[in-house]
């Protein structure tokens, strides 16, 4: 298994927490207002499990953190009936000050000592009911024993991630990116031209699947490279040969023929380049290469997931699938499907032209509590797929 590398992404899983982090040599991150340095995480394998002291991730024994990081199973022959009785004025139920835990945490107590004397000094922890002492040993294990778990970035993670900022992703679910990406039939050696708006998740996705093949991924963004930015697959850390054959390019510049020669009849720079310089040209030169290239390139597969009008972008696009190619569009709204799904049928020359949606649900499942998990995403867009036939 790899080790991480300083400089290398890393996934942070804690209970129910996920953050995306880049480890850098004494360089803090911060967590719940918490500031955190990752400088023994590097030379560590994928997987591992790490524990918070002081300031620093502290690489923990995997049994034990194992144990830690587990849900409480309580015994009903200790616990009440029920809450009935149960008063919870603020005062009397809980003699451990907030002082004193304070004081513990800074004497270096660990969290499963602190928790220990919480259930000893709470006045009602004895008459609760086996599921309520459950659930308050999970809530106090979350706030005082911080066992994290390293992982490499993935798509699945990435998607995790960004669970409580789906807004950033369109709202993009990882089942429905799952069939998105089935859907498009995208494998190794496949053109594909992708328009999204959800931080790179998407193009990320294509670019693992792909995996450094003989075809081309073309990155179409509205305003050219104001646009482009993938924090998705920066975070992966993708290998140079992977990110080779992936372009870049305006889409507004796409069937523009005089783009090219208006930017070679385009004046030399007098004065001599500096590096700031350099770099922009370099970017400018790799925007024209793909874009001579898309116009020479028939695409296997069309992947829109755009905030801006789909319908507009595919008529703009379509011509530009080959034969026996797919393509699919996602969108929030269904009535933004509905257009395409009518241009495509007076258009002609596109089968199985289809829309659907997904519904993934979590469950809880535990004795005499099983039920979906109350805080999910409700719901995940639209799919609208087909293939491109002779007319």
């Amino acid at each position: 298994m790899s080790a991480f590398q300083d400089g290398d992404h890393a996934v942070l899983t804690c209970h129910d927490r996920t953050k995306i982090v880049q480890i850098r040599q004494g360089r803090p991150i911060f967590i719940d207002k918490n500031k955190i340095f990752l400088d023994h995480v590097i030379g560590q394998c994928d997987g591992s499990y790490f524990e918070l002291k002081g300031k620093y991730l502290s690489v923990a024994d995997m049994n034990q953190a194992k144990e830690l990081a587990q849900a409480e199973d309580i015994s009903s022959d200790n616990a009440g009936q029920d809450n009935r009785d149960l008063c919870d004025d603020g005062t009397g139920n809980q003699t451990l000050q907030h002082d004193e835990i304070e004081q513990l945490k800074s004497d270096g107590v660990s969290g499963q000592e602190i928790i220990s004397k919480l259930v000893s000094k709470s006045a009602t922890f004895e008459k609760k009911t086996a599921f309520s002492q459950q659930k308050y040993l999970n809530k106090k294990k979350k706030k005082y024993i911080q066992i994290y778990r390293t992982w490499k970035p993935s798509i699945r993670l990435l998607c995790q991630a960004y669970t409580n900022d789906l807004q950033k992703i369109m709202y993009l679910r990882r089942d429905t990116l799952a069939m998105l990406l089935s859907l498009s039939n995208i494998s190794h050696g496949s053109n594909v031209g992708i328009v999204e708006s959800c931080q790179g998740l998407v193009l990320a996705s294509a670019i693992q699947r792909c995996a450094g093949g003989n075809g081309f991924i073309f990155n179409l963004t509205p305003a050219g490279e104001n646009n482009s930015t993938s924090p998705c697959c920066d975070f992966m850390d993708f290998p140079d040969e992977y990110k080779a054959n992936v372009y870049s390019i305006p889409i507004e510049n796409v069937g523009d023929l005089n783009t090219i020669e208006r930017a070679n009849q385009a004046k030399p720079v007098e004065k001599e380049p500096n590096e700031k310089h350099l770099l922009a040209m370099q970017r400018r030169q790799r925007r024209l290469d793909g874009l001579q290239l898309f116009e020479k390139t028939k695409l296997d597969s069309l992947i829109i997931a755009s905030k801006y009008d789909s319908l507009s972008i595919l008529q703009h696009l379509i011509d530009y699938l080959t034969l026996s190619s797919h393509f699919v569009i996602y969108s929030q709204s269904n009535e933004t499907l509905l257009e395409c799904y009518q241009f495509l049928k007076k258009r002609g020359g596109t089968i199985h032209v289809e829309i659907a949606d997904s519904w993934l649900r979590e469950y809880q499942i535990l004795d005499e509590r099983t039920h979906p998990f109350i805080r999910m995403s409700g719901a995940s867009g639209y799919l609208l797929s087909g293939m491109i036939v002779q007319s």
